[in-house]
């Protein structure tokens, strides 16, 4: 199986807003709104999308599908989400489970809740 980035933003949006655990409900518009200063592509693994992932400056945000949770990420595809020398990131509430995985891969915790990894 081959997973990629796919830069096309409209499919990326769209499978983005479905793969998102929201907290509370938001339009997809103002979903579209929130986002609009960032970078997001879509998640492809063979010829189904699956996720989204978000970057603006050194942030970095994923969302998958539910059924694709797990299942998804290469050792290729980290590499390319980490070749910046900073990369941070927010674990969404529901989600702490994300904390032990995040600081496996070498994040460390910072001010605001956010977690930071440097190269």
């Amino acid at each position: 199986m081959t997973t990629q980035l796919i830069d096309d933003r409209e499919i990326a949006l769209a499978i983005g807003y479905q793969a998102t655990d929201w907290n509370q409900p938001i339009t997809f518009e103002d979903y579209c709104l929130g986002v609009k200063d960032w970078t997001v592509k879509a998640i492809k693994r063979d010829n189904n999308f699956i996720g989204a992932v978000y970057k603006k400056d050194d942030e970095l945000h994923i969302s998958v599908l539910p059924e694709w949770r797990k299942k998804w990420l290469t050792k290729i595809l980290w590499k390319n989400f980490f070749q910046s020398g900073r990369v941070t990131t927010k674990v969404t509430p529901g989600h702490e489970h994300m904390y032990s995985i995040l600081k496996r891969l070498g994040f460390k915790e910072s001010a605001g809740g956010m977690l930071i990894k440097e190269n």
